[in-house]
């Protein structure tokens, strides 16, 4: 056996025990810098080569002990912060849907199955995440302009042969309706993330093809009028802009012109999306601390198992449960945006970015259509709102968190994309 070819037969056999293989590379290249190392001190002494070799091989110790030993200190870490907040919601999210299917007064419900068919959401969605986790989150990058394709040609199948459901427009795929443009600021985020990592927004030509790519989506979304994605997807997009190294200048402008056509169009047909108010007409202001009204659901409200999940927490559960629900997804956003800041690789720090941007878009405009204060239909409560493709893609864009996270300390490589 050639005398190089020893080290890298004990590299492999090392490597063999090293279950989490994110860090063979910087660990082959370790160990391999220093057997050299001990080799060439070896021959300084006088040895041979092969017996240089030899020497440093035996002073590294067994390949399957130290390959034990390394698998121990580099075990691939689960953030536990970012999950425990994520289940808390989606369990209390349940047990909304089993009183509103059990014991709520709106027969339609029962009749939809809220609590079952929500129950397999979440599992899907559980296993979806938990598999991401060992996924490698950067293969998804050569794909970034796939993924922004697809979501267009979608957006644009939206717009010409939807069908609208309260004002929302669905796309049928044959075995079920789906709000796509409810999902679509995720997608975007996986576009954008990949397409904008190393982008230069200080080259004129590039920044405005990089405005043009971002318009697109917009325009599509304002266009169905599906108005919650559209500024959800505006928000988006003007973090990651101002993430990926756009002056705030460029990012503020395009916002701002980006966000004209959807305020003057919702101010001209007010009337056309206005929605009953649960703040006012459940009086909420007067709702108790800890709910006594579980058994009771007003048959008013529509949407109040998606849209008004919110309004209905506070009528039932009372604020203090309303409060926990807001504090746990605020407490997951502030979490990932935290964990954003440890992130080395650039694709990943915009992936994490841009979901943040995602969830608070949406806690907030849900937030806001609860209490009164929005007249955007469609915001669907993260986690907690009855729907298989938002909380699928919830579930999904926790998973590729997780997957950032476990990679987080990697080296960030040049990668020529663009």
């Amino acid at each position: 056996m050639g005398i190089e070819k020893k080290f890298e037969v004990y590299i492999e056999k090392l490597c063999k025990r090293i279950r989490n293989k994110d860090v063979h590379a910087s660990i082959k290249l370790e160990i391999n810098d220093h057997l050299h190392a001990l080799k060439e001190d070896a021959m300084r002494r006088g040895l041979s080569e092969e017996e240089a070799t030899d020497q440093a091989l035996n002073h590294m110790g067994d390949a399957e002990v130290l390959g034990k030993q390394l698998n121990k200190a580099h075990k691939a870490p689960m953030d536990v912060k970012t999950i425990l907040p994520v289940l808390a919601a989606s369990l209390f999210g349940l047990l909304v849907m089993y009183y509103l299917q059990f014991h709520s007064a709106i027969t339609e419900l029962h009749e939809m199955n809220v609590f079952n068919k929500s129950l397999v959401f979440y599992l899907i969605g559980l296993l979806l995440m938990l598999s991401l986790f060992t996924f490698d989150y950067r293969r998804l990058l050569k794909y970034s302009i796939h993924f922004y394709v697809g979501t267009i040609l979608i957006l644009l199948l939206t717009v010409l042969i939807g069908v609208r459901v309260d004002g929302v427009p669905y796309l049928n795929v044959g075995v079920a309706s789906i709000n796509f443009t409810e999902i679509t600021p995720f997608l975007l985020v996986i576009s954008f993330a990949g397409i904008f990592h190393s982008w230069n927004w200080k080259e004129n030509q590039k920044s405005w093809y990089g405005i043009g790519i971002l318009s697109i989506p917009i325009i599509l979304l304002a266009t169905t009028e599906a108005f919650a994605a559209t500024f959800i997807s505006i928000f988006v997009c003007t973090v990651i802009m101002h993430v990926s190294r756009a002056n705030l200048k460029q990012a503020i402008t395009f916002s701002t012109v980006a966000a004209i056509w959807p305020i003057v169009h919702l101010f001209v047909q007010a009337q056309t999306y206005t929605l009953t108010s649960p703040y006012a007409d459940l009086k909420l202001g007067d709702a108790d601390f800890i709910g006594k009204t579980l058994y009771v659901t007003p048959r008013f409200i529509s949407e109040v198992h998606t849209d008004f999940i919110f309004a209905y927490t506070i009528y039932s559960f009372g604020w203090l449960a309303a409060t926990i629900a807001f504090g746990l997804i605020g407490y997951f956003i502030c979490r990932i945006s935290s964990t954003a800041k440890s992130v080395n690789h650039v694709y990943g720090k915009l992936l994490i970015i841009g979901f943040a941007a995602t969830f608070t878009a949406q806690l907030i405009l849900s937030i806001l259509t609860n209490l009164g204060l929005s007249v955007l239909p469609g915001v669907a409560m993260p986690f907690m709102s009855f729907g298989g493709s938002h909380i699928l893609l919830e579930m999904t864009a926790v998973g590729l968190i997780l997957s950032i996270y476990r990679r987080r300390k990697t080296v960030d490589q040049p990668l020529a994309y663009n």
